[in-house]
Protein backbone atom coordinates (compact mmCIF):
# COMPACT_ATOMS: atom_id res chain seq x y z
CA UNK A 1 0.00 0.00 0.00
CA UNK A 2 2.77 2.37 0.43
CA UNK A 3 4.20 2.24 -2.65
CA UNK A 4 0.86 2.43 -4.17
CA UNK A 5 0.45 5.46 -2.19
CA UNK A 6 3.41 7.19 -3.36
CA UNK A 7 2.70 6.44 -6.71
CA UNK A 8 -0.79 8.23 -6.43
CA UNK A 9 1.12 11.36 -4.74
CA UNK A 10 3.06 11.26 -7.41
CA UNK A 11 0.36 11.29 -9.99
CA UNK A 12 -1.06 14.53 -8.13
CA UNK A 13 1.39 16.54 -8.08
CA UNK A 14 2.22 15.85 -11.71
CA UNK A 15 -1.27 17.15 -13.05
CA UNK A 16 -1.49 19.99 -10.21
CA UNK A 17 1.45 21.64 -10.80
CA UNK A 18 2.32 23.56 -14.49
CA UNK A 19 4.72 21.22 -16.06
CA UNK A 20 7.57 22.97 -15.91
CA UNK A 21 7.46 23.13 -11.89
CA UNK A 22 6.49 19.06 -12.18
CA UNK A 23 9.75 18.76 -14.06
CA UNK A 24 11.72 20.77 -11.39
CA UNK A 25 10.11 19.11 -8.27
CA UNK A 26 10.99 15.51 -10.02
CA UNK A 27 14.36 16.38 -10.51
CA UNK A 28 14.71 17.21 -7.43
CA UNK A 29 13.50 14.08 -5.65
CA UNK A 30 15.59 12.51 -8.21
CA UNK A 31 18.82 14.22 -6.96
CA UNK A 32 17.98 12.82 -3.42
CA UNK A 33 17.41 8.90 -5.40
CA UNK A 34 20.75 9.47 -6.13
CA UNK A 35 22.42 10.02 -3.46
CA UNK A 36 20.69 7.63 -1.09
CA UNK A 37 20.44 4.52 -3.71
CA UNK A 38 23.65 3.67 -3.51
CA UNK A 39 23.59 0.31 -5.29
CA UNK A 40 21.45 2.28 -8.29
CA UNK A 41 23.62 4.22 -8.86
CA UNK A 42 26.88 2.29 -8.65
CA UNK A 43 25.20 -0.04 -11.07
CA UNK A 44 23.68 2.96 -13.89
CA UNK A 45 27.62 4.36 -13.43
CA UNK A 46 29.00 0.67 -14.41
CA UNK A 47 26.57 0.68 -17.05
CA UNK A 48 27.67 3.83 -18.86
CA UNK A 49 31.09 3.08 -18.43
CA UNK A 50 30.54 -0.28 -20.88
CA UNK A 51 28.71 2.16 -23.20
CA UNK A 52 30.39 5.63 -23.25
CA UNK A 53 34.19 3.82 -22.79
CA UNK A 54 34.87 6.58 -19.96
CA UNK A 55 36.47 5.70 -16.45
CA UNK A 56 34.31 5.33 -13.59
CA UNK A 57 34.54 8.76 -12.10
CA UNK A 58 32.81 10.37 -15.57
CA UNK A 59 30.32 7.78 -16.00
CA UNK A 60 29.05 9.15 -12.32
CA UNK A 61 28.36 12.14 -13.71
CA UNK A 62 26.40 10.96 -16.37
CA UNK A 63 24.42 8.57 -13.99
CA UNK A 64 23.16 11.35 -12.61
CA UNK A 65 21.10 13.23 -15.75
CA UNK A 66 19.94 9.39 -15.93
CA UNK A 67 18.28 9.58 -12.41
CA UNK A 68 16.66 12.92 -13.42
CA UNK A 69 15.75 11.72 -16.78
CA UNK A 70 14.09 9.04 -15.19
CA UNK A 71 12.03 11.56 -12.94
CA UNK A 72 11.25 13.08 -16.24
CA UNK A 73 9.52 10.18 -18.27
CA UNK A 74 7.53 9.59 -14.57
CA UNK A 75 5.99 12.90 -14.72
CA UNK A 76 5.06 11.87 -18.34
CA UNK A 77 3.44 9.21 -17.73
CA UNK A 78 1.51 10.47 -14.68
CA UNK A 79 0.52 13.10 -17.12
CA UNK A 80 -1.11 11.30 -20.27
CA UNK A 81 -4.24 11.87 -19.46
CA UNK A 82 -3.59 15.44 -20.60
CA UNK A 83 -2.11 14.09 -24.20
CA UNK A 84 -4.12 14.75 -26.88
CA UNK A 85 -3.70 15.37 -30.94
CA UNK A 86 -2.52 19.24 -30.39
CA UNK A 87 0.21 18.10 -27.77
CA UNK A 88 1.87 15.47 -30.19
CA UNK A 89 1.28 18.10 -33.14
CA UNK A 90 3.35 20.60 -30.98
CA UNK A 91 5.42 18.40 -29.05
CA UNK A 92 6.37 15.44 -30.85
CA UNK A 93 8.46 15.00 -33.94
CA UNK A 94 8.05 11.93 -36.19
CA UNK A 95 10.26 10.57 -38.36
CA UNK A 96 10.45 7.74 -40.24
CA UNK A 97 6.95 6.90 -40.16
CA UNK A 98 7.27 5.89 -43.84
CA UNK A 99 8.99 2.91 -42.68
CA UNK A 100 6.06 1.84 -40.45
CA UNK A 101 3.58 2.63 -43.20
CA UNK A 102 5.53 0.16 -45.88
CA UNK A 103 5.82 -2.34 -43.28
CA UNK A 104 1.93 -2.41 -42.51
CA UNK A 105 1.45 -2.27 -46.27
CA UNK A 106 2.32 -6.16 -46.34
CA UNK A 107 -0.67 -7.15 -44.39
CA UNK A 108 1.57 -9.10 -41.86
CA UNK A 109 1.73 -6.96 -38.65
CA UNK A 110 4.27 -5.46 -37.36
CA UNK A 111 6.81 -5.63 -34.28
CA UNK A 112 7.80 -2.47 -33.52
CA UNK A 113 10.93 -3.42 -31.18
CA UNK A 114 11.98 -0.25 -28.70
CA UNK A 115 13.69 -0.14 -25.89
CA UNK A 116 14.05 1.73 -22.18
CA UNK A 117 15.10 4.80 -23.56
CA UNK A 118 13.37 7.71 -23.61
CA UNK A 119 9.36 8.16 -22.55
CA UNK A 120 8.73 4.67 -24.23
CA UNK A 121 5.07 4.32 -22.87
CA UNK A 122 4.54 7.54 -24.42
CA UNK A 123 5.80 5.89 -27.40
CA UNK A 124 3.18 3.84 -27.80
CA UNK A 125 0.49 6.33 -26.10
CA UNK A 126 1.66 8.84 -29.02
CA UNK A 127 1.34 6.18 -31.94
CA UNK A 128 -2.25 5.18 -30.98
CA UNK A 129 -2.96 8.13 -31.05
CA UNK A 130 -1.66 8.49 -34.66
CA UNK A 131 -4.64 6.37 -35.45
CA UNK A 132 -2.59 2.88 -35.53
CA UNK A 133 -3.73 -0.69 -33.71
CA UNK A 134 -1.07 -0.83 -31.17
CA UNK A 135 -0.97 -3.22 -28.05
CA UNK A 136 2.14 -3.59 -26.00
CA UNK A 137 3.06 -6.27 -23.41
CA UNK A 138 3.68 -5.25 -20.07
CA UNK A 139 5.49 -6.93 -17.32
CA UNK A 140 3.02 -7.26 -14.17
CA UNK A 141 3.92 -5.49 -10.99
CA UNK A 142 4.67 -7.18 -8.33
CA UNK A 143 1.75 -5.09 -6.41
CA UNK A 144 -2.14 -5.36 -7.89
CA UNK A 145 -3.02 -2.40 -7.22
CA UNK A 146 0.41 -0.66 -8.74
CA UNK A 147 -0.41 -3.16 -11.96
CA UNK A 148 -3.40 -2.09 -12.24
CA UNK A 149 -3.06 1.65 -12.02
CA UNK A 150 -0.12 1.38 -14.47
CA UNK A 151 -2.45 -0.64 -17.36
CA UNK A 152 -5.04 2.12 -17.04
CA UNK A 153 -2.66 4.68 -17.38
CA UNK A 154 -1.49 3.10 -20.47
CA UNK A 155 -5.00 2.47 -21.57
CA UNK A 156 -6.85 5.38 -21.55
CA UNK A 157 -5.15 6.61 -24.89
CA UNK A 158 -6.11 3.92 -26.94
CA UNK A 159 -2.61 1.49 -26.35
CA UNK A 160 -3.98 -2.06 -25.40
CA UNK A 161 -1.80 -3.68 -23.04
CA UNK A 162 -0.93 -7.37 -23.56
CA UNK A 163 -0.17 -8.95 -19.81
CA UNK A 164 2.27 -12.05 -19.42
CA UNK A 165 -0.58 -14.34 -18.77
CA UNK A 166 -1.83 -14.27 -22.32
CA UNK A 167 1.36 -13.44 -23.95
CA UNK A 168 1.89 -15.64 -27.27
CA UNK A 169 -1.88 -15.74 -28.32
CA UNK A 170 -2.29 -12.31 -27.78
CA UNK A 171 0.85 -11.21 -29.76
CA UNK A 172 0.11 -14.08 -32.61
CA UNK A 173 -3.96 -12.74 -32.58
CA UNK A 174 -2.56 -8.54 -33.25
CA UNK A 175 0.42 -9.51 -36.06
CA UNK A 176 -2.71 -11.80 -37.40
CA UNK A 177 -4.75 -8.65 -37.58
CA UNK A 178 -1.96 -6.48 -39.22
CA UNK A 179 -1.77 -4.62 -35.94
CA UNK A 180 1.32 -2.95 -34.18
CA UNK A 181 2.89 -5.35 -31.68
CA UNK A 182 5.60 -3.26 -29.32
CA UNK A 183 7.93 -5.22 -27.69
CA UNK A 184 11.08 -3.80 -25.50
CA UNK A 185 14.20 -5.53 -26.65
CA UNK A 186 16.53 -4.82 -24.26
CA UNK A 187 15.62 -7.01 -20.92
CA UNK A 188 15.19 -10.91 -20.88
CA UNK A 189 12.09 -10.41 -18.29
CA UNK A 190 11.67 -14.52 -18.89
CA UNK A 191 14.94 -15.60 -18.63
CA UNK A 192 14.56 -17.68 -22.20
CA UNK A 193 16.72 -15.02 -24.22
CA UNK A 194 20.05 -15.99 -26.26
CA UNK A 195 22.94 -14.38 -25.47
CA UNK A 196 24.57 -12.24 -27.89
CA UNK A 197 26.71 -9.00 -27.86
CA UNK A 198 25.46 -5.52 -26.71
CA UNK A 199 27.92 -3.26 -26.29
CA UNK A 200 30.69 -5.55 -26.67
CA UNK A 201 29.42 -7.71 -24.40
CA UNK A 202 27.44 -10.85 -23.83
CA UNK A 203 24.28 -10.86 -22.32
CA UNK A 204 20.75 -12.41 -22.72
CA UNK A 205 18.62 -10.91 -25.36
CA UNK A 206 14.91 -11.27 -25.87
CA UNK A 207 14.54 -14.03 -28.87
CA UNK A 208 10.43 -13.28 -29.36
CA UNK A 209 10.93 -10.73 -31.32
CA UNK A 210 12.68 -12.80 -33.73
CA UNK A 211 10.34 -15.96 -33.25
CA UNK A 212 7.02 -13.88 -33.81
CA UNK A 213 8.57 -12.75 -36.75
CA UNK A 214 9.77 -15.80 -38.44
CA UNK A 215 6.23 -17.23 -36.62
CA UNK A 216 4.22 -14.61 -38.77
CA UNK A 217 6.26 -12.97 -41.17
CA UNK A 218 5.72 -9.70 -39.62
CA UNK A 219 8.38 -7.39 -40.17
CA UNK A 220 10.37 -5.88 -37.43
CA UNK A 221 10.47 -2.04 -37.03
CA UNK A 222 12.88 -0.51 -34.60
CA UNK A 223 11.10 2.37 -32.70
CA UNK A 224 12.12 5.27 -30.32
CA UNK A 225 10.39 8.20 -28.28
CA UNK A 226 13.34 10.25 -27.70
CA UNK A 227 13.78 13.33 -25.25
CA UNK A 228 14.72 15.93 -28.17
CA UNK A 229 14.90 18.79 -25.19
CA UNK A 230 13.41 19.29 -21.89
CA UNK A 231 9.87 19.60 -23.43
CA UNK A 232 10.08 18.35 -27.05
CA UNK A 233 10.18 14.44 -28.40
CA UNK A 234 11.35 12.70 -31.89
CA UNK A 235 8.99 9.12 -32.64
CA UNK A 236 11.56 7.63 -34.95
CA UNK A 237 10.94 4.68 -36.75
CA UNK A 238 13.78 3.14 -38.69
CA UNK A 239 13.70 1.13 -41.32
CA UNK A 240 12.52 -2.57 -41.19
CA UNK A 241 14.72 -5.34 -40.60
CA UNK A 242 14.99 -7.88 -43.55
CA UNK A 243 14.21 -11.33 -42.84
CA UNK A 244 16.13 -13.27 -45.84
CA UNK A 245 15.95 -17.30 -46.15
CA UNK A 246 13.76 -19.71 -44.61
CA UNK A 247 11.48 -19.08 -41.62
CA UNK A 248 12.05 -21.76 -39.02
CA UNK A 249 11.54 -20.69 -35.53
CA UNK A 250 13.93 -23.28 -34.66
CA UNK A 251 16.60 -22.01 -36.79
CA UNK A 252 18.79 -20.62 -34.74
CA UNK A 253 20.67 -18.48 -37.06
CA UNK A 254 17.97 -16.68 -38.12
CA UNK A 255 16.91 -15.92 -34.68
CA UNK A 256 20.43 -14.80 -34.36
CA UNK A 257 20.44 -12.77 -37.06
CA UNK A 258 17.09 -10.63 -36.64
CA UNK A 259 18.58 -10.67 -33.37
CA UNK A 260 21.28 -8.80 -34.09
CA UNK A 261 19.39 -6.52 -36.48
CA UNK A 262 17.26 -4.52 -33.66
CA UNK A 263 20.52 -5.04 -31.55
CA UNK A 264 22.33 -2.64 -33.55
CA UNK A 265 19.37 -0.45 -33.76
CA UNK A 266 19.24 0.03 -29.98
CA UNK A 267 23.23 0.81 -29.42
CA UNK A 268 22.60 3.26 -32.30
CA UNK A 269 20.19 4.99 -30.06
CA UNK A 270 21.34 4.60 -26.64
CA UNK A 271 25.13 5.79 -27.98
CA UNK A 272 23.15 8.95 -28.98
CA UNK A 273 21.11 9.74 -25.85
CA UNK A 274 23.00 7.46 -22.81
CA UNK A 275 21.38 10.00 -20.26
CA UNK A 276 17.77 8.33 -21.44
CA UNK A 277 18.58 4.56 -21.14
CA UNK A 278 16.70 4.10 -18.04
CA UNK A 279 18.00 0.89 -16.46
CA UNK A 280 18.84 1.30 -13.15
CA UNK A 281 20.18 -2.62 -12.20
CA UNK A 282 23.73 -3.92 -13.86
CA UNK A 283 22.72 -4.44 -16.92
CA UNK A 284 25.34 -7.22 -18.00
CA UNK A 285 23.90 -9.26 -14.88
CA UNK A 286 20.24 -10.64 -15.50
CA UNK A 287 18.08 -10.78 -12.87
CA UNK A 288 14.76 -10.57 -13.77
CA UNK A 289 13.79 -7.81 -11.70
CA UNK A 290 16.21 -5.78 -13.42
CA UNK A 291 13.57 -2.85 -14.49
CA UNK A 292 10.26 -2.04 -12.70
CA UNK A 293 8.48 0.88 -12.20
Amino acid sequence: MFFYLMYRVGYLLANMLPLKAAYWLAERFSDIQYFLARKDRQAVAENLSIILKKDMEQSRLMARKVFRNFGLYLVDFFRIARVDRKYIDKRVKVEGLENLEGALKRQKGVIVVTCHIGSWEMGGIVTAMLGYDISAVALNHRYKNINDFFIRQRERKGLKVIRMSSLMKRCVSTLFKNGILALAGDRDFTNTGIKLDFFGMPTNIPKGPAILSLKTKAAIVPGFLLRDNRFNYRLVFDKPIEVQGGRDIKDSEAIKKITRGFIAAMERHISSHPEQWLVFRRFWETPVDAFVL
